[in-house]
């Protein structure tokens, strides 16, 4: 006797199995054919471009092939620092602009790859990832890590642009580092500064003297060039050569000016001789002052009527950085905590991207050393209020504003400020 339940239960089985088979037909023939018109879209779209345009459609844009990167290498505190969170904003802004421009530079986008921070201690394990798209490296880091930047720069066949330099010499022996440029002058400027001060201050006849310390790194070249410089302006002064670690050296100067009713004493002998030779001096109730040729520090606010010059010391209330912190805001709502710092990122920026301008529009990849001389040609560097210009003699700015100022209660007050340029290199 046929189970005419079981059979019916076994039809109605094999018809699902065929239902679903018949749907699985439908659904891969269905695929075939949305497969077959994007395949026919996409063979047509082929010959559409290569008919009309002469060349295949980019299917996979590659953003390393017209990007060229510059390596920035932080402040010491990195990049959390309120100086390094400046200069950031500041490239993160002009990298936007570029790349939103159009053209770009030359057709290329800039990336700034900002690389881990250093020190003095740790500098010495610091490599520099430079590649075929490396255009340049900017350094706002210390004097001591900049050094280091400059042995490592070299050979590279790209520039090497500080922040800052005023310490970092770009010559080695007499011969100017091709490769090596800074926005700060070298710091023999003062000598260049002091000598237009007293031309404006003093009398031809005014007692003057020069004090160098004998066999060091930079002193005794700077008092030579203030001598020399002096003597070219019409005074005359006399020369005094000490030993700094000597502190009975001091006393000799003090017992020859002591007598005198007054004149000046320009100091290249360290901190530690001008603080004693002005306690000599004080100790006497002379009138005689002490201009001092290094920079300026703290630890002189107790050591009134002491001058100076500098470059960078006014810089934050003076240097005019304010128009350029507004149109941050105004552009990217994004506030300046350095606004100097923001400032020689901005100016920095400026002087590669107009030497980048200048090369042929067809560069893709650019041959070492041939932003050498283009940098050496840059003018109008916005810095602050001040627009700099190269020289193509020091890789520096031709000339910088130098502020002249001295210890009155305990603080520096302004006296003066000067456009000063910066020292061609002289072998003394």
């Amino acid at each position: 006797m046929i189970d005419t339940k079981a059979v019916e239960k076994r039809a109605a089985g094999e018809g699902i199995v065929m239902r679903a088979a018949y749907r699985w037909v439908f659904l891969l023939r269905k695929g075939a054919a949305v497969f077959a018109a994007c395949l026919s879209f996409l063979c047509f779209s082929l010959y559409f471009s290569l008919y009309f345009f002469g060349g295949a459609p980019v299917f996979a844009a590659d953003q390393s092939a017209w990007t060229w990167k510059v390596l920035v290498v932080p402040p010491d505190e990195g990049w959390e620092s309120a100086v390094g969170e400046s200069v950031h904003r500041i490239l993160l802004w002009r990298q936007d602009e570029i790349s939103k421009s159009g053209e770009g530079i030359l057709g290329h986008d800039i990336e700034f790859v900002l690389l881990p921070a250093t020190d003095e201690d740790a500098v010495l394990g610091y490599s520099l990832p430079i590649d075929a798209r490396t255009v340049a490296v900017m350094s706002f880091a210390s004097y001591s890590v900049d050094k280091r930047l400059i042995t490592l720069a070299a050979g590279s066949g790209v520039p090497l642009l500080l922040a800052g330099g005023e310490n970092v010499s770009l010559f080695e022996q007499d011969r100017l580092l091709p490769y090596a440029f800074a926005l700060d002058l070298y710091r023999d400027y003062r000598t260049t500064a002091f000598a237009g001060y007293a031309a404006k201050t003093l009398r031809p006849e005014s007692r003057l003297g020069v004090m160098g310390a004998r066999f060091t790194l930079n002193e005794e070249r700077e008092a030579k060039i203030c001598y020399d410089l002096f003597s070219a302006a019409g005074f005359k002064p006399m020369p005094y050569w000490v030993d700094a670690s000597v502190s009975d050296t001091f006393s000799m100067v003090e017992q020859e000016i002591k007598e005198a009713s007054d004149g000046v004493l320009i100091s290249y002998a360290g901190s530690m001789a001008a603080k004693e030779i002005w306690r000599g001096i004080m100790g006497r109730r002379s009138p005689y002052r002490i201009w001092y040729g290094s920079a300026p520090d703290k630890s002189f606010l107790s050591f009134k009527g002491v001058l100076f010059a500098d470059q960078n010391a006014f810089l934050d209330g003076r240097g005019g950085f304010d128009a350029l912190r507004r149109e941050l805001w105004s552009q990217r709502a994004a506030s300046l905590s350095d606004r100097v710092a923001a400032g020689r990122a901005n100016a920095l920026v400026f002087w590669l991207i107009e030497a980048m301008k200048t090369l042929p529009r067809e560069t893709e990849r650019i041959p070492k050393g041939v932003l050498f001389p283009k940098l050496e040609a840059v003018t109008g560097i916005p810095f602050g209020d001040q627009t700099l210009d190269a020289d193509v003699r020091t890789h520096r700015p031709k000339r910088r504003r130098t502020f002249i100022f001295e210890v009155r209660n305990r603080s520096f007050f302004l006296l003066d400020t000067a456009e000063t340029d910066g020292q061609p290199y002289a072998d003394y």
